[in-house]
């Protein structure tokens, strides 16, 4: 039996998606939609007198750790372990709310398909720590309660900085298989980008600090110290975190 040859015609080229226009890991969606459920719960549900209870039970309060007055014994026996953490969710206003949402995705989106879900949420979760531990070291004497996730963005921000700016011909933006190496700090230091970066972060939390621009803490004044303390904590110890086998 003759076999008819039947000659190879060029394949249709498969289509090619452009990448979505809104391409956000889960975990960072699952994070701003806890901040948000909680917000609107605090603010639409609950009442002005338990609205504020919730606050007491779940903010940072510095003094509760030192000295503290017979309010911080009012609060639940657990409030001194979990505030450190939980106070990363609970925002003064709807506009803080959205700013810190806001820098969330822009830099929370890098380092959570760096790291992946696990170390990212651990990585986030340190972080806070160490913004309420810096703003602690200031403020040990404070009665007031500390709320908002600036601490957990600064602590991002400063892990962006050891391999997010990276400008190379071969690095072809966020791909698993085309991660760069994280920097290291005096590399990274080097680096034009990223120097002015946290020149610019340093110098805009020092007039914040003043009491310059105070009307950006969306309700509030801004605990400038957590943000020192969450940017350094991210800059320097982001590859502890970093699962990737390319790290030099």
């Amino acid at each position: 039996m003759s076999e008819q040859h039947v000659p190879n015609e060029p394949r249709p080229e498969a289509s090619v998606r452009p990448p979505p226009a809104f391409n956000v890991p889960g975990v960072i969606l699952v994070l701003v939609a806890i901040m948000g459920a909680v917000h609107a719960y605090r603010t639409l549900i609950l009442g002005d007198v338990a609205s504020a209870r919730f606050v007491f039970d779940f903010a940072f309060i510095p003094s509760c750790y030192g000295s503290a007055d017979d309010l911080c014994l009012v609060r639940p026996l657990g409030a001194d372990l979990w505030s450190p953490l939980t106070y990363g969710f609970l925002h003064g206003s709807w506009t803080h709310f959205g700013v810190n949402t806001v820098w969330l995705l822009a830099f929370g989106t890098p380092v959570a398909r760096r790291l992946g879900t696990s170390r990212f949420l651990a990585f986030c979760a340190v972080g806070t720590v160490a913004g309420a531990a810096a703003f602690y070291l200031v403020n040990a004497g404070l009665d007031a309660p500390v709320i908002g996730a600036s601490g957990t963005v600064s602590a991002l921000m400063g892990g962006a900085c050891r391999f997010a700016f990276v400008r190379t011909s071969s690095f072809r933006g966020f791909s698993a298989n085309r991660w760069h190496p994280v920097m290291s700090v005096r590399e990274a230091l080097a680096d034009r980008t990223v120097l002015v970066f946290v020149i610019a972060f340093f110098v805009t939390n020092f007039f914040v600090g003043s009491g310059v621009g105070g009307a950006l803490g969306g309700g509030g004044e801004v605990a400038w110290e957590a943000h020192l303390g969450g940017f350094v904590f991210g800059f320097f110890c982001l590859p502890l975190f970093d699962g990737l086998r390319t790290r030099r």
